[in-house]
């Protein structure tokens, strides 16, 4: 692994302008970048001059606090310091980003949560029911409040050579009474830097076979947890072959290491075919991050089997299909009976809900846009196509069901029948 060494690159205006504009994506409207864009080429060159001479000192946090499902205590930073800290970092991005493992695919661009979705949902429709029997899903708690800076500043240098962009994010650490701000980009990097060498450490099966009296140790507790959940007539099996196979057995898996785990910033999933494993695994993991990394584990982790669901960033995964959270299945349905009944058409729904479908068209849920009427299959297509309007200026769109005109005309009748006024 090598040291990113800063020779400059981020002290040049071109590399100021990308940064700016990566920032300011989709952020138009609002009225301090409209504010900003006024006197851009100014506030550029002073972003510019500051990462120049150093001269640069972070400006006081405006907090706000958002309710999505839970709190969430955000530290909203002004332009000047968002621009000067994607500056500083552009250059270096990816060098960032290959440091992460690959099993972690949270900020990094074109990834997130849709890599993670696929990641996850292709290892279950690959593998053996067998192989990822069980599930061991763990949440750290107030991960980015209550992260350590001398840890974190630990993590920084272990990627990052003494130099002006060392000086720029160790501002940025400082710059926070504890842990890491919330609402800006660096401290989503921040995150995930954060339990970098932990992912690998565990995917190494925390090198447990490099200590022989460890090794020796948690060999005798897998012995121990096979012989007290023994359930299944193949549990019984292993058994009646004795120690030494139940040893050697869990020596291969310490040698093949934990290839199927998965980190999303503070969530951690481990999928194995051993539930003794898991356990040894949740005792060794809970017990480094928390000595190691000073982050606690909420108390609702627990060994479960895969085909109950794995949940995470608002999908449920199982071993043949992938569906959409409860939350979030009845957030959309609310919307759109909701838009519904303030007389907004199919299109008009989907448009304004596209976030929502977009983030539910990744999953099987095609039987919950037909119980919403919002499908959109071909037959559907094809049918408003072929509808022929009475007058000349009138489309498709415009048909009414012969229902609704019925009550329509009983409503206006007073809720009685329809009666004819020839």
């Amino acid at each position: 692994m090598r040291r990113i060494r800063e020779r400059g690159e981020a002290e040049n205006m071109h590399n100021v302008r990308c940064a700016y504009g990566n920032y300011s994506k989709s952020k138009h409207k609002r009225r301090a970048v409209r504010d900003y864009d006024k006197r851009l080429e100014s506030n550029l060159q002073r972003v510019l001059d500051e990462l120049c001479d150093e001269s640069w000192q972070p400006s006081p946090y405006r907090p706000k606090t958002i309710f999505e499902r839970k709190r969430r205590d955000l530290a909203r930073a002004p332009i000047h310091d968002h621009v000067i800290e994607a500056a500083a970092i552009l250059p270096y991005e990816t060098s960032f980003y290959d440091y992460i493992a690959w099993q972690c695919p949270a900020v990094r661009p074109g990834m997130g949560q849709h890599a993670l979705l696929r990641a996850l949902r292709n290892e279950l429709y690959k593998y053996e029911q067998s192989e990822v029997a069980y599930t061991l899903s763990m949440d750290a708690h107030h991960f980015f409040p209550l992260m350590d800076h001398a840890i974190l500043k630990r993590q920084i240098l272990r990627k990052v050579k003494p130099g002006k962009l060392l000086n720029v994010l160790f501002k940025v650490v400082d710059s926070y009474l504890q842990g890491a701000p919330l609402g800006i980009k660096v401290s989503q990097i921040f995150g995930m830097l954060y339990l970098a060498d932990f992912d690998r450490l565990a995917m190494r099966f925390f090198d447990i076979d490099k200590d022989p009296e460890k090794m020796a140790y948690w060999t005798s507790k897998y012995i121990e947890w096979r012989v007290i959940t023994a359930k299944t007539p193949s549990d019984f099996d292993d058994l009646s072959r004795g120690s030494i196979y139940l040893a050697d057995k869990f020596k291969a898996y310490v040698a093949e290491g934990l290839p199927h785990y998965c980190r999303f910033v503070d969530n951690i999933i481990f999928r194995h075919a051993d539930k003794a494993v898991l356990g040894i695994v949740r005792q060794i993991a809970v017990a480094i991050l928390a000595r190691d990394y000073h982050v606690d584990i909420n108390k609702d982790y627990n060994i479960r089997p895969t085909h109950m669901g794995i949940r995470i960033c608002g999908y449920v995964f199982y071993h043949d299909h992938v569906l959409l959270s409860k939350n979030n299945k009845q957030e959309l349905a609310r919307h759109v009976v909701k838009l519904r009944k303030r007389g907004f058409t199919e299109e008009q729904i989907r448009l304004r809900q596209a976030s929502r479908f977009g983030y539910a068209k990744h999953v099987d849920c095609i039987n919950l846009f037909v119980k919403l009427g919002m499908q959109k299959s071909l037959g559907k297509i094809i049918k408003s196509h072929r509808i022929k309007s009475p007058f000349e200026e009138m489309t498709g769109n415009q048909k009414v069901n012969f229902s609704n005109i019925c009550k329509t005309l009983s409503n206006a009748a007073g809720g009685g029948r329809v009666r004819y006024l020839g």
